[in-house]
């Protein structure tokens, strides 16, 4: 049985633990699940040897001292770069040696030619019922679920178009999740968004919810006022809304 099928609300840190740590670090990772967090959530790409590395951008000119893009680089020399705090750009293999086996791992396809081996990985560690793959894009997921019957697979929406797909979508690649972001309200109104969660819940899909702005899960009480259409919040400071969830359940 996979490890995402629960009863409760998961928590998953979003780049690790974002809001105090380098994103996509393995302290941001660490310290989300010594938090409380259920796991985290990262994003992959392929260097040019091949590895698959923990990063966010096409670059990684944003969150390190260096420039480039990882694509054109090797992973020796992407881990000469310094995320802060003491940092190396991990790989995922260093991402599931550090995190205990309990903990569910959210991995982002943010590069198609990464599939083979994320897979590779997954199965290397016997990793399969506690990783979800990921990915805005479609093909990405196809190439996945081509590859393997089993893994836990989640649709990320990242605009309106692809929302009259999800129905065709959810049974040709069993889509476990619809992860959809938070910041919708913002575009949709609060009103139009709560519909369209319950559409998705209709069509029989888990609802992960994530940030662009966190703030947006605070804000009049969004998040309470969403109860019970959500089944994992992917979360920039997991402490926070680990307290928050207990004050909106209790």
């Amino acid at each position: 049985m996979s490890r995402w099928d629960v009863k409760r609300i998961l928590v998953l840190g979003h780049r690790g633990s974002i809001g105090k740590y380098p994103e996509n670090s393995l302290l941001a990772f660490v310290e989300a699940v010594k938090a409380g967090a259920d796991g985290v959530e990262l994003d992959v790409w392929l260097t040019k040897d091949r590895k698959v590395i923990v990063m966010h951008d096409e670059t990684i000119n944003r969150t390190s001292n260096m420039r480039g893009k990882q694509k054109e680089m090797t992973l020796e020399e992407l881990q000469k770069a310094d995320l802060g705090m003491k940092q190396r750009i991990p790989t995922l293999e260093d991402v599931l040696e550090i995190l205990p086996k309990t903990a569910l791992v959210n991995i982002e396809i943010k590069d198609i030619e990464a599939v083979s081996e994320v897979l590779r990985i997954i199965n290397e560690f016997n990793a399969e019922e506690r990783v979800m793959i990921s990915s805005f894009n479609v093909n990405a997921l196809k190439l996945t679920r081509e590859m393997n019957e089993r893994l836990t697979l989640g649709l990320l929406v990242g605009d309106e178009k692809v929302i009259p797909l999800i129905p065709r979508l959810k049974e040709e690649l069993n889509l476990y999740s619809v992860n959809v972001p938070i910041d919708g309200i913002s575009v949709l109104g609060f009103e139009r968004f709560k519909t369209a969660l319950m559409w998705l819940r209709g069509l029989g899909v888990k609802i992960a919810l994530w940030p662009v702005e966190e703030e947006i899960y605070y804000r009049k009480d969004n998040l309470k006022r969403l109860k019970g259409l959500f089944d994992i919040v992917i979360t920039d400071d997991p402490e926070r809304m680990l307290n928050y969830l207990k004050e909106i359940e209790s």
